[in-house]
This record gives C-alpha cells, structure tokens and sequence, in this order.
C-alpha cells in the first residue's frame, strides 16, 4: 500500500510488540519458547485457549481445499500490512519459496527479519545485529513450508467458518499437543481459493492481524532471498 508509514507517536511500542507477534504465527511447543523468548518482549500466543467445534463435512472438505492449495503454492512475493489492540502499524514484504523457505522482512524503522531456509527459522534483529536460530520443524513455519500440508495431526483444525456477505472462508488452528498454547486463524478468499490474511490471539484476547496485498504468485526468487544476515566479526586490535 502506497503512502502507508508508522505513525511515530505509535512506532515505539509497535516495534516493541512486534516480535512476538510474528513469534504468534511462527513458534511452536515449549521448546522454541525457551529459545525465542530471552529476546521476545510480550509473546504472541501465550496462553489463549479455544474450545474445538464439531466439524462437518463440509468442513473437512473445505480442509481439504485449503490442503491441496496450499500445496499447490510454488513461490509467492506480497506486501504485507499489520496492526494490533495495541494501536498502530507496520508493513513489510512476505517471500514464500516452498518448499521449505520462507522470508518475512519488515519495513523500517522496525529492525526484524525471519528467514526460513528449509532446516532452521532464524531471526535477525538488525538493530542489535543479534541472530537466533531454531530448527525449523519446533515453529509453525513448518506447517506453512512443508511439501505436505495437512490440517490434521500436530496441528488442530477448531472451527471453519464461511463468511459469505465478504466470500471469506476462515480455519481456527491450534497445536495439537498444546492446545492452551494459542490460536492462529487463517483467512482465505473462498473463490477462487486465495490465502488472504492471519490473526493470532494472545492470552488476553487481544488479536493481531496480518493482511497479504498485492500477491504475486510463481515469481522468481532469488536464493540470497534466503540466507540469514550473520553478526560481524569485532575487529581485532593489532
């Protein structure tokens, strides 16, 4: 979006949220929390609960559709805008090269980037020039990259929703072994199928909410798209 730029009386406690917001969608299980959260400040999905919906057949074949299009994704480039109950915003672009990798690059002033490479999700705070590491497989990144995309077993489908006054078709996601853990709701156009935005509720209830715009899909990539930014060296004193 043209024009879009932080209100600066909000891009302090923007850039303050803005990890563990993201942390929200890409973390999993206590294991990357123990990693991540010595430099997260507020993490995304601590502690939101979500009773499971009995889910009919329509909703398992809406699954299914969101299966085999997310499986169908090659390589996608997109700008994407957030805000949040916290007030203000930021925008940044959203790279998609599955399988396996993945990059999402902030727009100044707020200093993060997350790089997926097939093995490890790094994160890079540029600010800092501090980078942490976490395999792949503990964040929910994988369910994004995977070759296979499936919306049973370690995660759990909680509720599908059609909204057909917007032609939206919303899925409630949450981990399987962790349910308590938080709740990430995934926001499709429903035809043609077109993954359109996430929301990820924290403890509190309050939600974050990331849209896709100006999708562009099997665009080349180049791989350096993929290689996390790695601290300097101090210079040594002769």
């Amino acid at each position: 979006v043209h024009g879009l730029e932080p209100d600066t009386k909000t891009t302090a406690l923007v850039i303050k949220g803005m990890r563990g917001t993201l942390e929200g969608l890409l973390r999993k299980g206590r294991g990357a929390d123990d990693v991540l959260g010595a430099y997260a400040v507020g993490l995304g999905l601590a502690g939101a609960a979500s009773a499971q919906t009995a889910l009919s057949a329509q909703d398992r074949a809406d699954m299914r559709r969101i299966e085999s299009y997310l499986e169908g994704l090659k390589t996608v480039r997109a700008r994407f805008i957030q805000h949040s109950e916290l007030g203000g915003f930021a925008a940044g672009t959203f790279y998609l090269a599955r399988p396996g990798q993945m990059r999402i690059e902030y727009d100044p002033p707020v200093p993060y980037l997350y790089v997926a490479n097939g093995s490890w999700l790094t994160f890079w705070d540029e600010e800092l020039g501090q980078r942490t590491d976490v395999p792949i497989g503990s964040t929910l990144a994988d369910f994004i990259t995977r070759e296979d995309v499936s919306l049973d077993g370690e995660v759990t489908v909680t509720d599908v929703r059609r909204v057909t006054e917007l032609g939206e078709l919303e899925v409630d996601l949450v981990q399987t072994d962790d349910p308590g853990n938080g709740q990430l709701t995934l926001v499709f156009d429903a035809d043609p199928l077109a993954f359109k935005r996430w929301t990820v509720r924290d403890g509190q209830g309050l939600f974050t909410e990331v849209t896709l715009t100006d999708p562009a899909y099997d665009v080349a990539l180049e791989d350096e798209l993929f290689r996390a930014p790695r601290p300097r060296r101090p210079e040594r004193d002769d």
